[in-house]
């Protein structure tokens, strides 16, 4: 026989009715993204005390002749470490992947939800130069991986290899090099 409150109740959540458990993982998913969003706003005010940047960098704004080849990387994990910049997007999200505007909300909330459920999401996908990382796609997502203290995505990755030094490499040059007598 049918029984009606079968599908009211979820197996393994301890009898909370189906829509109480998605109001208890949306209410986390708010509060969340509101301290991401917390997060954000105190590494700007620090970083601007400090007077350094938390941006992004921007792969976009390299010069597209400097780019010698392009290549298929594969799909492997990433370490959110080592992604260090986006392809055109460093308005929405700081050096952190802290969301820095209200508008990103929905689709982070929804995110945050989907992997609260384990529920299998596309790998995102990075360009790799050098040894750092830049989101082409999946912003959010990474976002939501490092706010829930994840240390890897998965990633689709092309390899970019550029002709000469990169802006966020650092000189390696001894300074006495550098000085004049």
């Amino acid at each position: 026989m049918f029984d009606l409150r079968s599908n009211l109740y979820e197996s393994g959540d301890f009898g909370r009715p189906a829509h109480a458990s998605h109001a208890f993982l949306l209410n986390r998913a708010i509060s969340q993204f509101n301290q991401a969003r917390w997060d954000g706003l105190l590494e700007k005010i620090w970083c601007t005390l400090l007077r350094r940047t938390d941006a992004l960098f921007d792969l976009e704004n390299l010069a597209t002749n400097k780019v010698r080849a392009q290549r298929y990387g594969g799909l492997q994990p990433v370490s959110l470490e080592l992604i260090c910049g986006t392809l055109g997007r460093t308005g929405d999200f700081d050096s952190r992947f802290h969301p820095l505007a209200d508008r990103l909300r929905d689709r982070w909330v929804s995110i945050a939800i989907a992997r609260s459920q384990n529920t299998p999401l596309e790998p995102v996908a990075l360009i790799q130069v050098g040894d750092c990382y830049f989101i082409n796609d999946g912003h959010h997502r990474i976002s939501v991986a490092r706010a829930r203290g994840e240390a890897a995505i998965d990633a689709e990755i092309t390899i970019w290899e550029f002709a000469g030094s990169l802006p966020w490499e650092k000189q390696t040059s001894p300074s006495f090099l550098t000085q004049t007598a």
